[in-house]
């Protein structure tokens, strides 16, 4: 997704890696960082797809001259059209560590497990906390530059309560399970502690 990212905000104008990503995480949410090495990877992938170029002389006037600025290509700007009109994907399973780590935990290691899932739900608090900032930073933005920032901070906001509900879940069905009995690996969905 980071490609087309790129490519929308090269269309706009053209730019270097580390301006990029510094106008993403203005335009999408502090709280999507991305890596600076990230985007010029993905950078070098796209220039050698044919979907941005080289500005030819590009950092040579700015205070970086040895930054690279790109621009998209034609090409590319059909490549952007051509993924907008896809449908969109299909979410993905869920494959939690946790689920992995609660698989091979042993009955007598539950009271780790458990210790594990307080930690677990210790940082997702602390997560809500530092969304509910950002949150009143983005209610400062002027109204047409909420809209992205907003809609990203509400899904991440909706999956963190998901997680901290669902490790609720966990350490409930931990501390319901008996000391001796069988490894929570055989048991189905629904089934009774």
């Amino acid at each position: 997704m980071i490609r087309y990212a790129l490519l929308a905000l090269l269309r706009s104008r053209s730019d270097h890696g580390y301006r990029l990503k510094r106008r993403f995480e203005e335009r999408v949410s502090v709280l999507w960082r991305l890596n600076v090495g990230q985007v010029y990877q993905t950078l070098a992938a796209l220039e050698r797809e044919g979907l941005v170029r080289e500005v030819p002389g590009g950092g040579a006037n700015g205070s970086y001259p040895s930054r690279r600025r790109f621009e998209i290509t034609p090409y590319g700007v059909r490549a952007l059209e051509s993924w907008l009109e896809q449908p969109w994907s299909r979410s993905h399973p869920v494959r939690s560590e946790v689920v992995i780590r609660l698989f091979v935990t042993a009955p007598s290691q539950r009271r780790d497990a458990l210790a594990r899932i307080a930690d677990q739900e210790h940082l997702y608090r602390a997560q809500l906390g530092r969304m509910h900032a950002e949150r009143k930073r983005i209610t400062r933005l002027p109204d047409e530059a909420q809209l992205v920032p907003d809609v990203a901070l509400e899904a991440e906001l909706l999956h963190t309560r998901a997680q901290l509900e669902w490790l609720q879940y966990c350490r409930r069905r931990l501390d319901g399970a008996r000391a001796d009995g069988p490894p929570l690996a055989g048991r189905g969905v629904g089934a009774s502690a």
